[in-house]
């Protein structure tokens, strides 16, 4: 565990902090020039997501140009699916492209059973990058939720609307719960392996949750999310990690995202409904500047990252963050400004 020095974790362990701490979703990826000089050496993603040393390298460029509170593992929410024989490529200006989507219910049946060493690349990525990193700067490890998972192995790809998804769910309605009751033990399983190998903190990304109406969310996404935490706090392992979800623009109340024991809630930019009297002692909050907000200008971000920050001066336990992951057209040099004008607050 990294020191306890951390602004990080403190803010995780609920602390009133003068200064939050600040991490990127997204922080190692495209818009900066010497990730795009890393990159251009490999024709498909996931195999430059195969290589523990490059792996290493990516996730420490955004720590030294910026000297950000907590370090992210570089790799994808798509692995799990991969190791389940779905056969997961990125194609250029698409994203992902599953060579073997579930598009019948004998495909669930059909899936390799998760052998979590299958995936040892990630655990050496998160071995290299804890050893390459200052004492102080905890690493985050991650996985998609189960829900996430799913909605992506369904449609085979991504989609705006994910109609062939939201069709198979409305079908297969058992079948479905049995593919996420698998994708929940295999995420289990990955992100115990991960703290073993180093991981400080566990992040769980619901990026699909915006596609779900109310009770569907609870039904599908929600309650295995809650299933997965409380797997990970009863387990001797992890059960000391602290544990961030991000559930993209979920149509639920605070109290529901609240109800899922996790650590601290990473709020989607535009979460109006959020309610931060009610998270106040309960949960640590994580975010929720808008990233568009980086291409606009100085005093615009400014004005903008200021208005949150005023939002969550003094709640025990904020961490400053953006609402989603930094967008490949966005400046470096905006991204320090930000940084600084946070340290600067």
């Amino acid at each position: 565990m990294s020191n306890s020095n951390s602004l990080f974790l403190k803010a995780l362990g609920k602390e009133v902090l003068d200064v939050p701490p600040i991490w990127y979703m997204r922080q190692a990826g495209r818009y900066m020039p010497e990730y795009r000089n890393v990159r251009k050496n490999f024709k498909n993603f996931l195999d430059m997501c195969r290589n523990p040393e490059v792996c290493c390298e990516l996730a420490l460029q955004p720590i030294d140009a910026y000297e950000l509170d907590a370090a992210i593992l570089f790799s994808d929410i798509l692995t799990i699916p991969d190791a389940l024989g779905l056969g997961v490529n990125f194609i250029e200006g698409e994203g992902p492209v599953f060579q073997n989507p579930i598009s019948t219910t004998s495909d669930i049946h059909d899936l390799n059973a998760f052998d979590p060493s299958d995936l040892n690349y990630v655990y050496e990525a998160v071995s290299n990058i804890k050893n390459s990193l200052p004492k102080d700067i905890p690493l985050i490890g991650f996985c998609g939720s189960p829900w996430t998972l799913a909605a992506y192995s369904i449609e085979g790809k991504s989609s705006k609307d994910f109609k062939k998804t939201s069709e198979f769910i409305k079908s297969y309605k058992d079948e479905t719960h049995f593919f996420l009751s698998r994708l929940t033990d295999a995420c289990f399983l990955y992100l115990r392996k991960q703290v073993i190998a180093g991981a400080d903190v566990i992040q769980i990304f619901d990026s699909w949750a915006n596609l779900l109406e109310i009770d569907d969310l609870k039904d599908f996404s929600m309650k295995y999310i809650k299933s997965l935490i409380l797997s990970l706090k009863q387990d001797p392992i992890t059960s000391k990690t602290p544990i961030i979800l991000f559930s993209r623009d979920p149509k639920c109340d605070t109290k529901t995202l609240i109800n899922t024991s996790a650590d601290c809630i990473s709020l989607y930019w535009n979460m109006q409904n959020f309610n931060i009297k009610t998270a106040n002692g309960k949960v640590a909050i994580q975010g929720n500047l808008n990233p568009e907000v980086l291409l606009e200008s100085r005093d615009i971000i400014k004005q903008e990252t200021h208005k949150i920050l005023d939002s969550f001066n003094k709640f025990p336990g904020y961490i400053f963050n953006l609402g989603h992951g930094i967008t490949p057209d966005i400046n470096p040099d905006n991204v320090k400004y930000l940084t600084d004008i946070v340290r600067e607050y």
